[in-house]
């Protein structure tokens, strides 16, 4: 177990917070620390008939475009599920009738706290999208079986949309990975 000996908040932004100190180690020695705070995520799985909702959008972390599952940040208050409809209805205009929760998971936890929340997303309905105003999102539309092979040759990148699509296809019976 590892306890702050010292820390600051050095920077407080709309997405992330970083801390950075000092913390004392187990067997007393001490270790500097930096680790962003972070409010959470909820991501789904929309599945629609015989396929499967994706965005593309351009990540200018990783310097590219890159296909996800809708997802996003948990607002103060807000639950994950009520973050994952919210999300999906803005990001590819459709709603949800039935989301089912399929697990959560820390995608980096050597040095943020964030947690990610999986949903399946069954019982589409077209409604209109609401992006944000600096989101560009393409919404892309693939049959389960074409999703199943991007999935298989490891075309997908994105960590959320890798566990969350094995998710799905574990919920039918035949996981990939």
């Amino acid at each position: 177990m590892e306890e702050w000996i010292r820390n600051e908040e050095k920077y407080n932004g709309k997405v992330v917070r970083l801390i950075v100190g000092e913390a004392r180690l187990e067997d007393g020695s001490v270790a500097h620390r930096e680790m962003i705070k972070h409010s959470g995520g909820a991501a789904v799985v929309p599945v629609l008939d015989d396929s499967i909702i994706m965005v593309r959008q351009y990540r200018i972390a990783i310097d590219k475009d890159i296909l996800e599952i809708p997802a996003g940040k948990i607002d103060p208050g807000e639950r994950p599920k009520d973050c994952a409809r919210r999300e999906l209805e803005e990001e590819t205009g459709y709603k949800a009738g039935r989301l089912m929760p399929a697990g959560a998971f820390y995608p980096s936890v050597g040095y943020t706290d964030e947690i990610i929340y999986i949903y399946l997303g069954f019982d589409l309905e077209k409604t209109d999208r609401k992006l944000d105003s600096d989101e560009r999102i393409r919404v892309v539309r693939f049959s389960i079986e074409e999703m199943r092979e991007k999935l298989a040759a490891r075309e997908i990148e994105d960590s959320k949309s890798i566990i969350g699509l094995n998710e799905f296809f574990r919920y039918r019976g035949d996981m990939i990975w």
